[in-house]
């Protein structure tokens, strides 16, 4: 073939040399992007570089699965946490595209790292440039979906309220003020106003799906408390204190556990 024969594959490695440099440089261009870094079948999703208020992140929840009202549940958590919630459906069904597993947030120009502060909120979510021209972000809910369990809040931003349900005077009392001084607020003290008799427990926390976060920062104080969730619309906790109630965990040991890993997607 000669020096012909050998023209075409040296042709073929320059030209695959240029896509990559090509592709080097289309990379620095636009937004900066943190790298993704992949380990065995998993992805690791960036944190943001710049620091966005979730009061500036414009949200539509779409629901991809067949459970019955999840996007207008997490449009109101994410409410709570801050995000602006413009849209809470069902992913249309002349969508194309696959439900995700768990979550897949899509953003358009300008939006990459929105989209991280939203992805923080969100366990192996995936993220997709669908090239939109405005700022707002998909929140596209897959079958095994689930926010990320926020840490507890500090005790000065939690009002408990303490009843006592025993037969010792003075209990709801003498617990509020301990509670008071370690920087909880409380509201009402004094006996159970639902008249509960619960003698073979510790204590019962009781409190609405806002107030979750406050409720286990409650709950760290009382070793073996029965956390129960009563369907009230504000952040207020219960206390509630029972036969084997023997006093407060000792505050060194009322400490929440460690901030979750950033998010990771799995195959």
């Amino acid at each position: 073939m000669g020096n012909k024969g050998r023209i075409v594959p040296l042709f073929i490695a320059a030209l695959a040399g240029a896509v990559v440099l090509s592709s080097s440089l289309l990379s620095g261009c636009g937004e900066t992007r943190a790298p993704v870094k992949k380990a065995a079948a998993c992805t690791t999703i960036p944190a943001p570089s710049s620091t966005i208020p979730a009061s500036y992140i414009h949200v539509s929840v779409l629901n991809a699965t067949e459970s019955t009202g999840l996007a207008g549940k997490v449009a109101t958590s994410l409410t709570w946490r801050g995000f602006q919630v413009i849209d809470a459906a069902s992913q249309s069904v002349d969508d194309p595209r696959p439900a995700p597993k768990f979550a897949e947030i899509r953003y358009g120009v300008g939006g990459y790292q929105m989209a991280l502060t939203l992805a923080a909120q969100v366990p192996n979510s995936t993220l997709a440039d669908d090239k939109r021209t405005n700022p707002s972000i998909d929140l596209v809910l897959g079958a095994s979906f689930k926010l990320a369990t926020l840490p507890p809040p500090a005790a000065k931003s939690v009002t408990v309220n303490v009843f006592n349900t025993t037969a010792r005077p003075g209990l709801a009392t003498t617990v509020g003020k301990e509670l008071r001084d370690r920087g909880f607020k409380t509201d009402q003290v004094g006996n159970d106003p639902q008249g509960s008799f619960n003698p073979d427990l510790i204590a019962i926390v009781r409190y609405g799906a806002k107030g979750e976060p406050g409720a286990r920062r409650a709950a760290l104080s009382v070793k073996g408390a029965k956390m129960v969730q009563d369907g009230r619309a504000d952040e207020s906790v219960d206390l509630v204190l029972n036969n084997k109630f023997a006093g407060l965990a000792p505050a060194a040991q009322a400490t929440a556990t460690a901030t979750p890993k950033p998010a990771r997607t799995c195959s």
